[in-house]
């Protein structure tokens, strides 16, 4: 049977059409994730070389299941410090200005995941200052940068409000108790801040043969960052099946 030319086009046109709901409904390329912070967010590796840290294999997760529109680690650096932060995000333009290059206002905004690995440095710093410790000086310190860590919180809450994945922190230098009481309420920071997802690396201290075959570095290989992802992408998908 003959068929005509229109019959033909109308034909195309509704297969092209097909083609095109059938991918929209199975790619949304929608979601935008921000990776802030320090070394850790950096995926510096246990031999001190810039790899896959756990916030590659999270923009790995959501591309594999095509959801990844865009991934920004830019404002992640070795020495990030909460303060450095906080100052990047003051000096920002207001949101609604037009500008030729996003910053970090923007950035922010137009997020729908931020992972956060902060305070470590700020801790670390402060400690050196101070000749004679003790808890007391120590205390004074938490209280410092519990402050300046929900300054920092509060200002990113005012251009994004959805989940803020904060990664704690680990020690593994098991002979130094005073840096491990330390660490220990530099993460009671993050597991009391009610606007945040703490999430927890004590495993990786507690598992030194597996994740840190390099003694001498506190950076873990990659079996190490993916223990963090994995738990951040968990939550995250337990967030996409709703």
């Amino acid at each position: 049977m003959h068929i005509s030319r229109k019959v033909k086009l109308l034909i195309l046109i509704i297969m092209s059409l097909s083609v095109f709901f059938i991918y929209k409904a199975t790619n949304h390329h929608n979601i935008t994730y921000t990776a802030l912070g320090d070394t850790i967010a950096t995926g510096i590796d246990c031999y001190g070389q810039k790899d896959y840290g756990y916030n590659d294999y999270i923009k790995d997760y959501l591309a594999n299941i095509n959801k990844l529109k865009s991934y920004s680690k830019e404002y992640t650096k070795e020495d990030m410090t909460i303060d450095q932060l906080s100052n990047t995000l003051l000096s920002s333009k207001n949101v609604n200005e037009k500008n030729t290059k996003k910053d970090l206002k923007m950035i922010l905004r137009d997020s729908d995941y931020i992972t956060l690995n902060i305070g470590l440095n700020d801790l670390l710093y402060k400690m050196s200052l101070t000749a004679d410790f003790t808890e007391d000086n120590l205390d004074l310190i938490i209280t410092e940068i519990d402050q300046s860590f929900n300054n920092l919180i509060e200002e990113i809450r005012k251009v994004y409000n959805q989940e803020i994945f904060v990664i704690g922190y680990y020690n593994i230098n098991k002979n130094n108790k005073f840096l491990q009481l330390a660490i220990k309420k530099l993460n009671n920071i993050y597991k009391k801040n009610t606007e945040i997802i703490y999430i927890s690396t004590t495993e990786l201290a507690e598992n030194p043969n597996v994740f840190f075959p390099n003694p001498n570095s506190y950076y873990p290989n990659y079996k190490g960052y993916q223990l963090i992802s994995n738990k951040i992408i968990t939550k995250i998908a337990k967030k996409l099946e709703k």
